[in-house]
This record gives structure tokens, sequence and C-alpha cells, in this order.
């Protein structure tokens, strides 16, 4: 059976050391022997540096697949489509419906402005008319009745000056019919814009540049909210991450710290790179505690394939 390069490699740092110790001469001091570097070997998995796996947020069935494996694709670009929900469409027409009466409403009430005003000033010079009237009424004859509709023609032209007061403020609109116009067209245009995402979520689109990576779908298909369906990856760029570093290995990388990789479906070709990033938060697998290091993979010709299985070697 093939050993694993991760194991050959281990092998071989071994033997060397041991040819080292028994070549060396007896009597050779501890000052004589020159300190080697020591290194640190993990198995890592080769990753495109960007990607994302993508689902769709509604359930459905698959109307049109409208890319292929392999397919290269821009941010926004249609991906697949599901059939549309007769609820979700109906849903859509009446909120349009409702968005354009609301706005009719509103632009209809700013254009009343100038008619809205005359009107408020009419108002006016009715009460007040109305008031000399009633003042004239009373002054001839100080009954109940006429101090009643005196008093009322006074509360009348209170309200109309009021009235009229908060139209010209509100350069020919009343302020409070405005602000529920407003309001009305603010909520008519949220449940649009929630009735159009819900259509719009029947179809997936590309959430990067990229190439599109094992998709698996056919017309007719029934899919699940949130199950991934496909992968948009960047294939230009690599890397390699490894996540079997104990605790006191990990002391010994940094950022920045050049890195060799071997893959096994490539033995004869040495990967060179860079590490990235080293994880801040532990992981625990079988009792010890190990850190993520990721590794970018400088530019490379040869054939890379998303999963192929790395050796990682660290120079201290």
């Amino acid at each position: 059976m093939k050993k694993s390069l991760l194991t050959m490699l281990i092998l071989g740092a071994a033997v060397l050391a041991l040819t080292a110790c028994s070549a060396a001469p007896a009597e050779t001091t501890t000052e004589d022997i020159a300190p080697q570097p020591a290194l640190i070997i993990a198995e890592g998995r080769l990753l495109p540096a960007e990607y994302v796996d993508q689902s769709f947020t509604v359930p459905g069935e698959v109307a049109e697949v409208l890319v292929a494996n392999g397919d290269a694709v821009t941010a926004g670009d249609a991906l697949v489509r599901l059939v549309e929900s007769p609820d979700a469409v109906l849903a859509l027409a009446r909120a349009r419906l409702e968005a354009l009466a609301a706005q009719q409403a509103l632009d209809a009430l700013t254009a009343s402005a100038d008619l809205n005003l005359a009107n408020a000033q009419l108002a006016v010079i009715d009460a007040e008319d109305a008031l000399d009237t009633a003042q004239s009424r009373y002054d001839a004859n100080k009954s109940d009745e006429n101090k009643a509709a005196l008093d009322a023609a006074n509360a009348t032209l209170t309200l109309a000056q009021d009235a009229l007061k908060a139209i010209e403020d509100g350069q020919g609109i009343d302020p409070d019919a405005l602000a529920l116009a407003e309001a009305r067209v603010e909520s008519a245009n949220a449940a649009l814009s929630s009735a159009e995402a819900l259509v719009a979520a029947h179809t997936l689109t590309a959430a990067q540049d990229g190439v599109v990576v094992g998709l698996n779908l056919l017309p007719g298909q029934r899919v699940a909210a949130g199950a991934p369906v496909l992968s948009v990856a960047d294939l230009d760029a690599w890397v390699v991450k490894t996540d079997n570093l104990t605790e006191l290995d990990v002391a010994a990388i940094a950022v920045g710290q050049k890195v060799e990789v071997v893959l096994d479906a490539l033995p004869d070709a040495t990967l060179t790179g860079t590490v990235s990033e080293v994880a801040l938060r532990y992981e625990e697998k079988r009792g010890d505690i190990t850190y993520t290091v990721t590794i970018a993979i400088d530019p490379t010709n040869e054939p890379l394939r998303w999963g192929m299985t790395a050796a990682v070697r660290f120079i201290k």
C-alpha cells in the first residue's frame, strides 16, 4: 500500500537525523556540532483562497439551470431559477398596486396645496362674517340663545384661524394629512421591497466572481431552503489549511513565515507559500489542543485541484 507523503517525510527526517548521529565521531563535543533547523511537518488540504457555498433562501422546484460546472461567472449573474410561487407573484402585484395608489394620493395632496390654502382663507372669512352677525344679534337682544350663538361663532372662527395657520405653515398642506400620506407611501414601498425580494429569491445569483463548482441540479428537482446547491470559487488563488498543529508546534509558527508544500497528487512538484493566518482560537482533537494555520500558495502552473492532500513543511 502506498504510503502518504506526510509519513514518508516524517520517516525521511528521522532517518536523516539518525544518520547524522551515527556518522559523528564519538569525541565530538557539543560545541563542534552546528545547530540544525528543526522541521515541523503537518498535513493539510488544498482549497481555493476564496469560495462561496450558495443556497436558496426559499424552497422550491428547479425551473431552469443557467450554468454548468466550470463556467466562469461574474457577481450578480443568474445561476439557477426556481418556479415562482403563485403566492409570491400575487403578493408582488398587490404591493405594486398599493405603492402606486399611495404615491398618487400623496401627489394629489401636494398638488392641492393652493386650493387648500384658498379654502382655509375662505373659511376664516366666512367665520368672521358669522361672528359679526352673531355679535349684532346679541347686541340687539342679549338672550341666552343669542349668547350661545355668539360663543359658537367665536369658537368656529378660532378653529378656522388655527387651520389656516397650520396650512400656511405647511405651505398649503395640512401637516397631519401630509404625515399620514407620507407614512402610507413609506409603508407601501417597504411592502413592495419585501415582495420583490421574495420573488427575486427564486433566482440564485453569483455572490462573487469565479468558477461554478459542485453543481448537480436538474429542472424539476426540489431544493430545500438553506441547502448548498453549488459553489462559486476563485481558482486563480489557492491556500492550504492544516488543522493538526499542536499548541507546542504553533508557538514556533508566525504570519509571513515561508513554507514548502508537496501534494500527494503531484509528488515531484514542490510548491512554496507563506503563512497568512494562524488561528487565535483552539480546537480540541483526541485530547490535543490544535490550531488551524492557513498558507497562501505562491502562483504556479501546476494542475491544482480543490481538496488535494498536502504535506506542509515549516522550518523554525
